[in-house]
């Protein structure tokens, strides 16, 4: 199973945080949604829960299975190539 979150490839992306958090702005800077919706069970998920799929949708913890990347190098490159952050 994945452990790469939205927030984690956020992170990676540079998204800053300010007092301990990132805001929405941010997510939007770094090219990356803030609240979503399983792609399977279509639970409602946000950044810290939300996992990026090979599908191109986000799934759930319970969703995600092997359909993930295992670093957020790999899932920064399958899903925004050599773009810049």
């Amino acid at each position: 199973m994945s452990a790469i979150t939205i927030l984690d490839l956020a992170r990676h992306r540079g998204a800053r945080e300010v007092d301990g958090s990132i805001n929405g702005a941010e997510f939007d800077r770094v090219g990356l949604p803030i609240l979503g919706g399983c792609e399977i069970c279509h639970a409602s998920i946000a950044a810290y829960n939300a996992y990026p799929s090979k599908s191109g949708y986000l799934r759930c913890r319970d969703c995600i299975d092997d359909h993930g990347w295992a670093t957020v190098a790999q899932a920064n490159h399958a899903i925004f190539g050599t773009q810049k952050r």
